[in-house]
């Protein structure tokens, strides 16, 4: 039963990724109409500012299945549901917490952005701030019974509810919007959505996992160990929020920009997340691999055989939407998003080409990560998220919102690009320079393929979906084609092949 819960539950959550990439494609282009572009930027602004909630987790949310696990491995129920009953009370706690923050920011959001936005604005900001804030608090107290789900297991259920939450959450921003809400009614809706989903979690662990908590003679001895446990894990959350929050933050703190350059600031930064998010599948899978492999002493060379190996297979993936995203983004962002976001273009091309670099090197991290030596590259990360914010409020005055983004995509040619690469190399014992040797020659044909693009472009008008689409087609065609019979290897296109083969015989059985 966990064999098949663990593969429907992945079938599934590859379902829900597919699902969180394309359905924005068709819900962004709505909402953006249906907002505005200073409503829209004020929404984003305001989730933001507010995102900044989740540190106050201080990462335990991470350590809740690893101990709740403990317990479960070694048939102790009481001890489990002690430990659950610690963790609702530290959840509660940090929820209570995050309401008294997050009620601070409401009312004194006019000392960062009174300058750059309305009273009228600043009241809605404020309306915004308090709704999101309520929904932060709500899911920290859920936190443990969703960890519960996890812990025994229960896959299916879990991406039943992701996939449910994927679909109902645009749907139901879109009925707000027609219905004349604006940002306030999205908020409210994903919050009554909130409230539904934590509701069924509860009832879910109760009613078919039989756990509950229990409050007596709880291991509060376990608080410091949980601290200790989760500290680097905070420390990277705090990174993620500095880098991938602030330059939103400080945008929306310039007069010239406010809520406009906030909102083609994240229409540009939508493109690069989603390529992001193209490339997580294979990282998953290969997890238990790496470790298994570090664990049994495999050596420097056949570690960076499976990083030059699965690196090729992400840089496909990376190349092509890459390059074709230099070569058509400009049109598709045009009938995407309209005429008033062409700025997005740069700023999406500004962090996307440096964030190739830890993509496709991604499987170097599960290495450092099996090995426990993954603490230098947190502090790299902070470090170059501490400069991405010094570098922005230095150049977002003069070179607006695509300074905010090459000052980013700086810090992370200088993180990820220079300074972990030589970590790989000199501290770790990764042959980089075969690495990269193997990868950049991947690049060549799609940096080709998407100059020769462009020059036909200057000729050839798409101004029209099915004339973008039918161009978007030939591109990938022509780039399958020539990586197929120029670059690629035996290995790699077997990964194809394979199932193909699979296919054919299956059908020559039956008609046979």
């Amino acid at each position: 039963m966990a064999k098949s819960q663990l593969r429907v539950g992945a079938v599934m959550s590859y379902i829900n990724m597919a699902l969180g990439s394309l359905i924005p494609m068709f819900y962004t282009p709505v909402m953006l109409n249906l907002l505005g572009q200073s409503e829209y930027g004020l929404f984003k602004l305001a989730s933001t500012v507010t995102s900044y909630l989740g540190l106050i987790s201080f990462g335990i949310g991470s350590a809740v299945v690893r101990y709740l696990v403990k317990y479960r491995a070694e048939g102790d129920k009481d001890g489990e549901e002690r430990m659950f009953g610690l963790f609702n009370i530290i959840f509660l706690v940090l929820s209570a917490i995050t309401l008294v923050v997050g009620v601070v920011i409401a009312f004194n959001v006019g000392l960062i952005y009174g300058q750059s936005l309305s009273n009228e604005q600043l009241f809605e900001m404020t309306i915004l701030v308090l709704i999101l804030t309520i929904n932060t608090a709500i899911c920290f107290s859920a936190t443990p019974y969703t960890a519960v789900v996890t812990c025994h297991e229960r896959f299916i259920f879990l991406q039943i509810i992701n996939i449910i939450t994927t679909v109902l959450t645009p749907i139901a921003n879109l009925f707000v919007l027609f219905l004349g809400f604006k940002s306030i009614g999205m908020v409210a809706s994903s919050f009554a959505l909130t409230i539904v989903i934590r509701i069924v979690y509860i009832i879910y662990v109760k009613s078919s996992i039989g756990i509950k908590p229990r409050y007596k003679n709880m291991p509060t001895y376990l608080v410091k160990e949980l601290l200790i446990f989760s500290f680097w894990i905070f420390v990277s959350n705090v990174v993620n929020q500095l880098y991938n929050a602030t330059d939103t933050v400080i945008i929306g703190a310039v007069p010239a920009l406010a809520t406009v350059g906030v909102a083609i600031y994240n229409v540009g930064a939508t493109f690069t997340n989603m390529m992001q998010s193209f490339t997580t599948g294979i990282n998953s899978v290969l997890t238990p691999k790496i470790n298994t492999m570090v664990f049994t002493g495999s050596s420097n060379a056949e570690l960076t055989d499976m990083v030059i190996r699965f690196g090729r297979l992400q840089a496909y993936i990376v190349a092509l939407v890459c390059s074709g995203f230099i070569a058509f983004g400009q049109q598709f962002i045009k009938l995407w998003a309209g005429s008033d976001y062409s700025e997005a273009y740069w700023v999406c091309l500004a962090t996307m080409i440096p964030i190739c670099i830890p993509l496709v090197q991604s499987v170097a991290l599960n290495i450092i990560v099996a090995q426990n030596r993954h603490r230098f590259r947190s502090l790299v990360y902070l470090g170059i998220a501490i400069v991405n914010v010094i570098g922005t409020i230095l150049c977002v005055n003069q070179f607006g919102i695509i300074g905010a983004a090459v000052v980013s995509g700086v810090a992370y040619i200088i993180g990820p690009g220079l300074i972990l690469n030589w970590y790989y190399w000199k501290k770790i014992g990764l042959e980089i320079p075969r690495f990269w040797k193997e990868i950049v020659k991947l690049f060549i044909i799609p940096t080709i393929i998407a100059a020769v693009t462009i020059f036909i472009l200057n000729f050839v008008t798409l101004d029209k979906w099915i004339t973008l689409l039918i161009g978007i087609i030939i591109y990938t065609l022509v780039f399958a084609i020539v990586n197929w019979f120029i670059v690629m290897n035996d290995y790699e296109k077997d990964i194809f092949r394979g199932p193909v083969l699979k296919i054919v015989r299956k059908f020559r059985r039956k008609k046979a």
